[in-house]
């Protein structure tokens, strides 16, 4: 006959492998659910991965207020369109949504305005209307030159933390193609950028005055 002590000794074993637990410490520990356990640059909001962020940058982009301070911990810059949190640190448990900072992050605002570049208050709308009215831009040739004089500022004003005119670049093209601007090749964009170069097939690229030639005077 068994004794008590077998008894328990087998029982203990058979819940073991039922449960799936270690038999002993030296066993690997059950395994965390990824619900349970969040990766730090992750966003806890939208549950993707984000960019760091430089400490500065957020200092300067988020509002000022008690329950906005900035600790020393590595922040994140979530750049996913439809979320609502810009900057996060699951170490500290912060989270800063699209109210808590000063500026509108062009990223994650489908109406005007949407700001392009920051140092120097380009938007979409902005841009969109000079090439509408010119049929070139001189955005990219703005900023350059703006760059070149050191004015520029992308670490602290961008809420990427980082030179905006490739983004910019980007967007001009875009606009460009959609006014129908011809543009073919690095020396027609560069010329489409600064020159311009009327399609009167489309009316939204010729100037709204066809009697007064048309001038490059953005503001900057």
């Amino acid at each position: 006959m068994e004794s008590r002590n077998e008894r328990r000794a087998e029982l203990k074993v058979c819940m073991k492998t039922i449960l799936r637990l270690p038999v002993n410490c030296s066993e690997a520990p059950i395994e965390i659910a990824p619900a349970q356990r969040r990766a730090p640059a992750v966003c806890g909001a939208c549950g993707m991965k984000a960019r760091k962020a430089e400490r500065a940058t957020v200092e300067h982009v988020v509002n000022r207020g008690p329950q906005n301070e900035i600790t020393d911990t590595q922040y994140y810059f979530c750049d996913a369109p439809s979320c609502d949190v810009v900057y996060f640190s699951n170490d500290s448990a912060q989270y800063f949504r699209k109210k808590d900072v000063r500026v509108r992050v062009g990223i994650k605002e489908t109406a005007d305005p949407i700001p392009i570049c920051y140092c120097f208050d380009h938007t979409m709308a902005s841009a969109r209307e000079e090439i509408a009215r010119t049929g070139g831009s001189t955005v990219v040739a703005g900023i350059n030159a703006e760059i070149r004089a050191g004015n520029c500022a992308c670490e602290l004003k961008n809420p990427l933390g980082r030179c905006c005119l490739g983004e910019v670049s980007k967007v001009v093209r875009a606009l460009l193609g959609e006014c129908a601007v011809p543009v073919t090749g690095e020396a027609a964009l560069e010329a489409a950028f600064t020159h311009p170069t009327v399609n009167p097939t489309r009316d939204c690229c010729a100037p709204k005055d066809s009697g007064t030639p048309a001038t490059n005077n953005f503001k900057q």
